[in-house]
């Protein structure tokens, strides 16, 4: 499983040696309360990340089982609750990541040293020796986008329909394409994260600073990346979960029968 644990506590002690303490970490901006860093540090980053996989998870097993059934609404509201969760693993775990990199790597405070154009991550900080990601406790987003493609094939929409782009947000109105390797470009993302995620510890440990900025960089990029990459996901699963063409509406006051034991 990717380590997140590691990686926030080797960027800890980064912000610790700048002066930060854990009580500057875990601050709220006093009008608004909200917290001025993204990421938990005083959670548990894997416990997280396996809790929200397990959410998704259970996501999509309600609308396959629901759908054995044949009861449709209950489908809907597993497909409209994977959409949810999707949101929720995209940012909790990559959003946050990419935000705070963001507001450390433009911290002149921190004296980075400058990277020119030509400037090239060490070869023995990124570890090519690392070849997979371990898959056993991840989501098979396979799964969705088998659903996916089921739901638009058999509701008539075009293919020329899955093409269009919506012009102002520079995207497919469908977020992601449909017969695209789910789950290869998500388990991808996460191999470079883990080989960026080890490279940072080892440069770190060098105090070689101008690899750790730039290793910094990519981190940043990847978990970006990987935050559009589920919202996409998002995005086509909100299209076919609350379109009317799809299902039908929900009753006033629907619940989710006691019988698929779905919290």
């Amino acid at each position: 499983m990717l380590d997140f644990n590691r990686f926030k506590a080797c960027l800890m002690e980064f912000l610790q040696t700048h002066g930060l303490t854990y009580a500057d970490l875990k601050a709220s901006h006093k009008k608004t309360g909200f917290s001025i860093w993204h990421i938990n540090w005083k959670s548990d980053l894997n416990d997280d990340f396996k809790e929200d996989l397990d959410l998704l998870k259970n996501a999509i097993d309600l609308y396959d089982r629901a759908l054995s059934e044949k009861d449709v609404l209950a489908a809907k509201a597993g497909l409209m609750s994977a959409s949810i969760r999707t949101l929720d693993l995209s940012t909790s775990s990559f959003w946050s990541i990419s935000h705070d990199l963001t507001k450390i790597l433009n911290n002149k405070n921190f004296n980075w040293p400058s990277i020119g154009r030509s400037y090239a991550i060490p070869k023995e900080y990124l570890d090519k020796g690392i070849s997979e990601i371990d898959q056993k406790e991840l989501v098979d987003l396979n799964r969705i986008q088998k659903i996916l493609i089921d739901l638009v094939r058999s509701h008539g929409v075009t293919d020329e329909e899955l093409k269009r782009v919506n012009k102002r947000a520079k995207r497919l109105i469908w977020g992601i394409d449909l017969n695209s390797d789910f789950n290869k470009i998500f388990y991808e993302k996460l191999l470079a994260l883990q080989i960026a995620f080890d490279g940072y510890e080892k440069a770190s440990i060098q105090n070689d600073r101008r690899a750790a900025r730039a290793i910094l960089q990519r981190i940043r990029l990847i978990n970006f990346q990987l935050y559009h990459f589920l919202s996409a996901i998002r995005i086509a699963l909100v299209r076919v979960s609350v379109g009317e063409r799809f299902w039908p509406s929900f009753p006033e006051n629907y619940k989710i029968p006691a019988h698929y034991n779905y919290k």
